[in-house]
């Protein structure tokens, strides 16, 4: 089985009025990167997969970004097992 996580998009308001897109792990895993987004930032969709590749490919294409491309052969590997154990009861909960 694939250890699965799911991610959270936002779109975080610049001063300008552009929406900036970002990517984090839901759960308690994003909160570092959740606690950085502006006043009126929204989460805009979810997106799961199981490793950083298969969701940054995701990601780009529906961002419409083109084909996302690494050079890290890690960005390929399964998602750590102590990443899932830590997701699945926030997950859970919802």
């Amino acid at each position: 089985m694939k250890n699965e996580l799911v991610h959270e998009i936002w779109l975080d308001p610049e001063p300008d009025g552009q929406l900036l897109p970002g990517l984090c792990l839901a759960g308690p895993m994003g909160d570092g990167f959740r606690a950085l987004l502006n006043k009126g930032a929204v989460k805009a969709g979810e997106i799961t997969g199981h490793s950083h590749f298969d969701v940054m490919t995701k990601y780009w294409k529906l961002q419409g970004w083109g084909e996302y491309q690494t050079e890290h052969r890690q960005d390929h590997e399964p998602y750590p097992d102590e990443w899932v154990l830590t997701q699945r009861p926030f997950i859970d909960s919802m």
